[in-house]
C-alpha cells in the first residue's frame, strides 16, 4: 500500500511540473521587419522568416527596425504571414 501511494504521489507530482513548464513561443520576422507572435515554426514556400523566442520579442519591442503585428481573427499565423507590412494568406 505504501508503494501505491508513494507511486500516485509522484505522478500527480510530474503531472503538476508538466504542466507548469512554459509553452514555446516564438516571435517570427520576416526581412523587412515584420514581426508576429508565433507557437510554432512555421514555414511557407518561397518564405524567409527567422525565429526568436519571447525574450528577443520583449527586448525588441520597442525597435524601430522592427513592425509589430497582432495575430487576431483576420491574421492567423497558422494560415499566413506578413510582408512589407501586409497579410499574406498562407
Amino acid at each position: 500500500m505504501k508503494n501505491l501511494l508513494l507511486a500516485s504521489g509522484l505522478a500527480a507530482a510530474a503531472g503538476i511540473v508538466i504542466a507548469a513548464a512554459p509553452a514555446s513561443a516564438y516571435t517570427a520576422c520576416n526581412g523587412q521587419g515584420d514581426c508576429w507572435h508565433t507557437d510554432s515554426r512555421v514555414h511557407f514556400p518561397g518564405v524567409t522568416l527567422s525565429f526568436h523566442d519571447d525574450k528577443w520579442g520583449d527586448k525588441n519591442r520597442n525597435n524601430a527596425r522592427y513592425h509589430w503585428h497582432e495575430t487576431d481573427n483576420d491574421h492567423d499565423w497558422h494560415h499566413g504571414y506578413w510582408s512589407r507590412g501586409e497579410w499574406h494568406s498562407g
